[in-house]
């Protein structure tokens, strides 16, 4: 790997630090270089605060550096419009930085190449690198959708039996999968604004949706000792870095639950503070409030969102309106086999991410209750995929779509 490639490498890196922490802005790295010394970088912070590329101008500025003629690496275009910052494109120019290197375009229309253009216009040469297209695209898949479509990226996170079961047929799932493969639930849950799950996952399991790795022990965490687990099929960067990190316990994800319970127990971790909403449909909140009066005296205490129920477009629609006002960019979806077949009959679930243990339950509850299809040819096919070895486990990675990266 060439010295440029180390710094590209890095600023990816630091991007992908700053996933969980940053929505709706997307997560960008960025290194300043001079002489072929890395004297500042820097992460997007949270929405409203520094992009990237600032907040590496201000590390370098502490350190005394003098940028006259340094370079920048930027895992994403610098950004050329006024929002809550101004343009990172204005600021490198005004700081002397000679040359930035970029691998990928930015997807938001306001941006979109104008990012380069004011750039080459201020007299900053600009190298594209394309051997991280991949890689910064793997980091961006969820903006993209935001961005372009103003709906959260869904990632269906499953852990099955070989036979494709994720609880037995009394509802029972602990433990399908191994330490370590639950210990990189936890690590993604680190990168996500929100975790979704249905009303019989809320009753069965009382969930508490957090991020514990005080819960795994040393052997779960040699797994992922360095050269330990190798990818197949496409390098997947956001997996790859995944597999390397630590859960951040300092980030918690908003709790989401679809459904409206009929009743909330006492010890209940889901609302075990205000960091969640519930998003129900009028027959289900009905249901629960007839079924249990003392439930409508609570309900008006909870974050709940009713809207049109279940199986229908317009449901979709609300749960995604209430996602896009809380500023959910990236959702876990954790949902039964019901509330995974509603995101999936909608066509809102764009990664699959299914851990695949080794045991075969005969018969059980199926990862998604979906649509029939009278033909096999009518399946989902899934792209971009990547699988892994997690100990005895096998993580198994997909995509709705294809990612196609704008190049110049």
């Amino acid at each position: 790997m060439s010295d440029k490639e180390k710094f590209m490498q890095m600023a990816c890196e630091i991007a992908f630090s700053k996933m969980g922490k940053t929505s709706p802005n997307p997560s960008v790295g960025a290194v300043i270089v001079k002489n072929g010394s890395v004297v500042g970088k820097g992460g997007t912070g949270v929405y409203g605060s520094d992009h990237a590329e600032v907040a590496a101008l201000k590390d370098a500025k502490n350190s005394g550096a003098d940028l006259n003629g340094a370079e920048i690496f930027v895992s994403l275009e610098p950004c050329s419009h006024y929002g809550k910052t101004p343009p990172c494109a204005e600021a490198i120019i005004k700081s002397g930085i000679k040359k930035v290197y970029v691998p990928i375009l930015d997807p938001n229309p306001l941006v979109a190449g104008k990012g380069i253009r004011m750039l080459t216009d201020g007299g900053v040469e600009v190298e594209m690198m394309h051997r991280f297209s991949p890689a910064a695209s793997d980091l961006l898949r969820g903006f993209k959708k935001y961005i372009l479509r103003g709906r959260s990226f869904i990632i269906n996170k499953c852990a099955v039996t070989l036979d494709g079961k994720i609880a037995t047929s009394s509802g029972d799932s602990k433990w399908i999968s191994s330490e370590p493969s639950r210990l990189l639930v936890h690590k993604l849950r680190s990168k996500v604004d929100a975790v979704i799950v249905g009303k019989n996952t809320f009753i069965n399991d009382n969930p508490s949706l957090n991020i514990r790795p005080e819960d795994f022990d040393d052997d779960a965490r040699s797994v992922f000792s360095d050269g330990n687990i190798r990818l197949s099929g496409r390098e997947n960067f956001l997996i790859e870095q995944l597999l390397k990190a630590e859960p951040d316990p300092s980030v918690e994800p908003l709790r989401v639950l679809i459904g409206m319970p009929d009743s909330i127990a006492a010890n209940c971790n889901f609302f075990r503070n205000d960091n969640y909403v519930i998003i129900a449909g009028e027959r289900s909140y009905s249901k629960a409030i007839a079924l249990n009066p003392a439930m409508k005296d609570m309900a008006d205490k909870l974050n709940l969102f009713v809207g049109p129920d279940s199986d229908s477009d317009e449901e979709a629609d609300f749960i995604f309106r209430v996602l896009k006002e809380k500023g959910v960019m990236h959702a876990m979806l954790e949902g039964g086999g019901g509330v995974n077949g509603a995101f999936f009959n909608s066509g809102s679930i764009d990664q699959f991410m299914y851990i695949i243990a080794p045991k075969v339950a005969g018969d059980g509850i199926p990862p998604i209750r979906g649509a029939a299809l009278d033909k096999m040819s009518d399946s989902l096919f899934l792209h971009d995929v990547t699988t892994a070895m997690i100990g005895t486990d096998l993580l198994y990675c997909g995509y709705r779509e294809q990612y196609n990266f704008e190049m110049m």
